[in-house]
């Protein structure tokens, strides 16, 4: 047996830190994360660094914050001069693989996993997400215009070939598959799962609890949407909110609701499975999503925003010698690069943004973790960039032109309150500007942006399908592409 421990990243996509059990929820059924975090450190206030899938899932494997990895939007190209967690980890010795959606956009996809048996193997039309039910893959599924609030219930796939069960049978099979060959190596490894991303479908059974529940939806503020700041605003236009009725919306919800529940069950038989092998013995188990769902919260809908529905993701910490609690610290996805360095006895790389959650972890006073914690989308679009950063109370934020905001998350977890015009004295809004800004303004980061943007190149699909299998000859195979109809 190894003496370096095994680590197991296991990702969602999209959820919301307080729907969860874990969380504080009655509604939310997660019976199998709970039972993971009553032996974690559970972190409350734990963000990611950008609220969309792709720069998301950019800024943590390379360990930097959006603006110093090109993180920008969906369309964004990890370069490979940003050295990756897996890679890094390969480098020392780890065997690396990921099964799941990992939203590589370009022609590299693996980016320092050594193997990927399944998943969003190449540039495709939908990676890593399956339109449902099927005849939605014309384009409608992810249209605004359209909304993705009619799609959402009962499943029309095949239980057998949603992406969520394969990330799990596939999971189990390497993973036992390396612990019996090699079980003196250390290994890396991430199961990441579609769900509870749009399309918000999951198999009846789900569907039909939630929709049983009480779970009604958030209240609307006061004068919606006239009222809302600038960027609220445009996302509700953006995404036509209001032209879908309390019905629709709550459909919605619960399906939501039902989708968090299945991919709760997904990781239950992972974890379960790898258990009764004994495949868990000397492994951390950390478990994340890319980004939050705001679920109508604020009158909103999806992310890309600051507010902590989005922005706030759950993470549970557990392994060999950690103690299990909560930690109020907040932190930034970002920080698993070093922790992970840490745990495999290794330096990490130099120019990580984030910092190990060692101190907080295991109380080492030597090693205090920074308290603060960033947020920012800045993507094509001006009304959606924003920039957020927020210490152990206040949460500042700031726009290209619009007002900033300032929040007590102390006396306000809600974020109802706005203080920036006239901010207490005791809320620190140069030091957490100079925290955010980090000597860059908008303008340079725009001239940072378009430099990317030339170097990306043609993202063009070469997939039918959202998932695909690489066989041990390395030849890829569709896995779904037979759902849907040939692109037009």
């Amino acid at each position: 047996m190894t003496s370096r421990p095994n680590i197991l990243l296991i990702l969602t996509d999209q959820h919301a830190a307080h729907v969860s059990g874990f969380g504080g929820n009655a509604h939310a059924s997660t019976p199998h994360l709970d039972r993971l975090a009553e032996r974690s450190t559970s972190f409350e206030a734990a963000y990611c660094q950008t609220p969309l899938c792709v720069p998301s899932r950019m800024s943590f494997l390379s360990g930097k914050w959006a603006c110093n990895c090109g993180a920008w939007d969906n369309s964004a190209v990890l370069f490979d001069q940003h050295t990756t967690l897996p890679a890094w980890l390969a480098q020392h010795g780890y065997t690396t693989a990921a099964v799941g959606k990992m939203h590589f956009r370009g022609a590299e996809q693996m980016h320092g996993f050594q193997t990927r048996p399944y998943g969003d193997l190449v540039e495709s039309r939908f990676p890593g997400h399956q339109p449902d039910p099927p005849e939605t893959a014309d384009g409608r599924w992810n249209k605004h215009a359209v909304g993705r609030f009619p799609f959402s219930g009962t499943t029309a796939i095949p239980e057998s070939m949603l992406i969520d069960n394969v990330v799990t049978s596939e999971s189990l099979a390497w993973l036992l598959e390396q612990y019996d060959a090699e079980p003196d190596t250390p290994w890396f490894f991430m199961a990441s799962y579609s769900r509870p991303h749009f399309p918000l479908t999951a198999p009846g059974r789900y569907i039909r609890k939630a929709m049983r529940s009480d779970l009604h939806l958030p209240s609307l503020p006061p004068g919606y949407p006239g009222v809302l700041h600038p960027h609220d605003r445009f996302i509700v236009d953006d995404f036509e909110l209001t032209r879908f009725a309390n019905d629709e919306q709550r459909r919605a919800l619960v399906a939501y609701y039902a989708c968090v529940e299945f991919v709760d069950d997904c990781i239950g038989r992972l974890l379960d499975g790898l258990a009764q092998a004994g495949a868990l013995d000397n492994t951390y188990v950390v478990y994340t999503t890319d980004h939050g769902e705001m679920a109508g919260e604020h009158g909103l809908w999806w992310k890309r925003t600051y507010y902590d529905e989005s922005a706030r993701v759950p993470l549970l910490v557990s392994g060999p010698g950690l103690p299990a609690g909560v930690e109020s610290c907040p932190v930034e996805l970002l920080d698993l690069f070093p922790t992970f360095c840490d745990w495999a006895e290794i330096e990490p790389p130099e120019g990580l943004d984030g910092e190990s959650l060692d101190s907080l972890l295991t109380g080492r006073p030597e090693r205090r973790h920074k308290r603060f914690a960033r947020s920012e989308l800045l993507g094509e679009r001006e009304e959606t960039r924003f920039r957020m950063v927020r210490d152990e109370r206040w949460k500042w934020v700031e726009f290209p032109t619009s007002p900033a905001r300032l929040f007590d998350l102390q006396a306000d977890p809600h974020e109802r309150v706005d203080w920036a015009e006239d901010p207490p004295p005791d809320a620190p809004v140069d030091q957490l500007h100079t925290l955010l800004a980090q000597g860059l303004t908008w303008e340079e980061l725009s001239v940072r942006r378009a430099d990317d943007r030339r170097r990306t190149g043609s993202l063009e699909p070469l997939s039918q399908g959202a998932v695909q299998y690489r066989l041990s000859n390395g030849r890829i195979i569709e896995a779904d592409a037979h759902l849907y109809p040939p692109n037009d």
